[in-house]
């Protein structure tokens, strides 16, 4: 018996005690292909998805570690929120739940600022509910910044990397200081650097981080206050000592976010991975709108008023009160997000900005949100027709002939989204490097994944044609849709959007 054949038997039997087992093997020379049993395949995986809901794909790796997460934002009100803050905030926030659903214990650090912005939402039905989750704000909480500020100024005056008298080559934010008027301080990061053996240039810290002020004449910079609210922050923790800090930062504050981490990790001895989630900035399209002077209220009113008229146009007159109202709301929210958070984080975001173009194409988050809806209607039209006994009740699982779904599509649908879909999770935070502050976390691929799972399973259900051609395979094709909107459930959770199934 050739080797290969003897190693796939080996294989096929060794699989049996596995989670999903081989189901066959194919040998051909040096080459050994194996084969899932799709009947088991299929049976565990929508057991797994059924079983769990909306919390599928949660990844218990991280339990038990606490990640903090900060951003950029500085305190505005809404008005004068800009479309680059409105992605910090939305950007932050998916962080989050993306570090949630890996297991971490996650908290906010500043919750206020970025609430500001997100309260723009508010015309657009951003969910309570869904903005809350396992995710705590560090924010609301009283304390003593005086004593914390003291605290880092006394590590500050004894530490062999702080100077007195200098000034950085940047210039830096000064907030003018009540008391303590003693001789300026800084820190030289670039002597701390070496000693920490942290890295600098290319994918380590600015190599232009010389000096850092924490205070020049009668001023605290910029930077040595918000280390002191992070510090702050960091004391609310009590005994949970975070594992990973997590900086969201817009590339314009890049620079000023890495001193914040540097002096923060010197004075508050924090000798944990900081990584920063750097984003580009936000642009408009070529000949579609202008972004300029374009604040994020603004943009936020245009979608509304955009998503309103392509309602009206699609649904006439029927499109009037305050369920109409919701949807168009949660509507225009999902497909924001998906503009904001579809792109690689750290590069340019190009928006239509044309009074005439609308948010409702066959790309982006609309076609993703209107086929969730449309399954969701499948099922409230098979719950109906059940009621009134046009179809039996759908089967439960043990009762279903998953040996029928024998079309290539349905495999694929399981294969590429049902099954990976936990390990996408995992795979969008990666591992934390110490010594660097170029993030793993790789924020875009939930909408990719959505947008991806969306198009093949409009082409399937477009075939398929479930609820319109009554036949005996329609309670097998309505159990098939079960998971998928489960998936998408568990996929909107992290990019904190609900939809109403209504």
């Amino acid at each position: 018996m050739p080797m290969v054949t003897m190693l796939g038997d080996v294989i096929q039997k060794e699989s049996v005690a596995w989670n999903l087992p081989i189901g066959k093997f194919a040998a051909q020379a040096d080459t050994l292909c194996l084969y899932l049993d799709k009947k088991v395949t299929f049976k565990k995986c929508f057991h797994e998805i059924l079983n769990n809901g909306a919390d599928y794909g949660k990844m218990p790796g991280q339990a038990g570690k606490v990640a903090c997460v900060t951003s950029s934002l500085l305190p505005t009100t809404p008005s004068a929120v800009t479309l680059s803050q409105l992605r910090t905030a939305l950007l932050s926030l998916h962080v989050e739940k993306l570090l949630a659903a890996n297991g971490f214990q996650v908290y906010n650090s500043n919750g206020g600022c970025q609430s500001s912005v997100l309260s723009l939402f508010d015309v657009v039905a951003l969910d309570a509910a869904s903005s809350a989750g396992p995710v705590s704000s560090l924010h609301e909480e009283t304390a003593d910044v005086n004593s914390v500020r003291d605290k880092l100024l006394e590590v500050a005056s004894s530490s062999p990397f702080t100077v007195g008298n200098q000034q950085t080559s940047q210039a830096d934010e000064m907030l003018p200081v009540s008391k303590d008027k003693a001789t300026a301080m800084a820190i030289d990061a670039k002597m701390f650097l070496e000693h920490q053996k942290l890295r600098r240039g290319g994918q380590g810290y600015d190599k232009n981080i010389g000096l850092i002020n924490i205070k020049v004449a009668e001023a605290w910079s910029s930077v040595f206050e918000q280390v002191v609210t992070l510090e702050a922050a960091r004391e609310r923790l009590n005994d949970k000592a975070p594992s990973v800090v997590v900086h969201v930062t817009a590339v314009g504050r890049q620079f000023h976010q890495q001193q914040v981490d540097l002096l923060w990790r010197l004075l508050g001895n924090l000798p944990i991975p900081q990584t920063h989630v750097v984003h580009g900035r936000v642009a408009s399209q070529k000949d579609r709108g202008n972004v300029n002077g374009l604040s994020a209220a603004d943009f936020v009113k245009l979608r509304v008023e955009q998503m309103k008229e392509a309602s009206v146009v699609k649904y006439g007159d029927h499109v009037k009160g305050e369920g109409w109202e919701k949807t168009i709301g949660v509507t225009t929210s999902g497909v924001i997000k998906f503009e904001l958070l579809g792109t690689t984080p750290i590069l340019n975001v190009k928006l239509d900005l044309s009074e005439k173009g609308h948010p409702l194409n066959n790309k982006g988050g609309s076609f993703v949100l209107y086929n969730y809806a449309r399954l969701s209607t499948l099922f409230q039209h098979f719950e109906e027709d059940v009621e009134i006994e046009v179809y039996p009740e759908l089967p439960s699982l043990e009762d279903t002939d998953v040996g029928l779904l024998t079309e290539q599509e349905e495999w694929a649908l399981l294969f590429n989204y049902l099954l990976p879909f936990p390990s996408i999770v995992e795979g969008c935070v990666g591992k934390f490097d110490p010594s660097t502050p170029e993030s793993s976390i790789q924020a875009h691929k939930i909408c990719m994944f959505l947008k991806d799972l969306s198009r093949d399973l409009s082409l399937y259900y477009g075939r398929v044609h479930v609820l319109v051609v009554r036949n005996a395979h329609l309670s097998l094709e309505n159990f098939l849709s079960q998971p998928y909107e489960e998936n998408l459930s568990s996929s909107y959770k992290t990019i904190n959007h609900k939809y109403s199934k209504a």
